[in-house]
């Protein structure tokens, strides 16, 4: 016997209460599945969401995202203007649904590049890094709790 074998205990096993346990019978508990907000209570949180337009020149531009409709591409009358010929008339655009921001490629011909993966529709998350045509995109979002009266904690 070395010494490990001295320190382990060996438990027996109750057969009945083992194959009552496989059955999926843990006992008397229960799980009661809560509603979130009975659970958190209404958190109120206030969000600011921008994308950092990078530069090659250094003087990167900010855009403010709010809840509408952002179209993104070449096209002067897109919100976002990028007027590089790899970009499309209209790329991409963003919108705002269920507290997320999600970005879409547009049919664009060279495509839209979350984080280096080519995506066709995908949610965007803190510090991803959006490539259209070549010009580059950091998304930036900010969350903070807030008290009920509106003020930042």
């Amino acid at each position: 016997m070395n010494k490990n074998d001295e320190k382990t205990k060996i438990w027996p096993v109750d057969s009945a209460r083992a194959e009552s346990q496989e059955e999926g019978d843990f006992g008397d508990t229960t799980t009661v599945e809560m509603d979130r907000e009975r659970f958190t209570g209404e958190v109120p949180v206030a969000l600011r969401a921008y994308f950092e337009i990078i530069s090659s020149d250094g003087k990167n531009e900010l855009f403010e995202l709010g809840e509408r409709e952002i179209s993104i591409g070449r096209s002067p009358r897109c919100d976002i203007h990028l007027p590089s010929e790899s970009v499309s008339r209209r790329h991409a655009r963003v919108t705002f649904r269920n507290e997320e921001y999600f970005i879409e490629d547009l049919d664009s011909t060279n495509g839209l590049y979350v984080n280096g993966i080519k995506v066709e529709k995908c949610v965007l998350r803190n510090n991803d890094q959006i490539e259209i045509g070549g010009e580059k995109i950091l998304f930036n979002e900010e969350r903070t709790l807030q008290k009920k009266d509106g003020i930042a904690e």
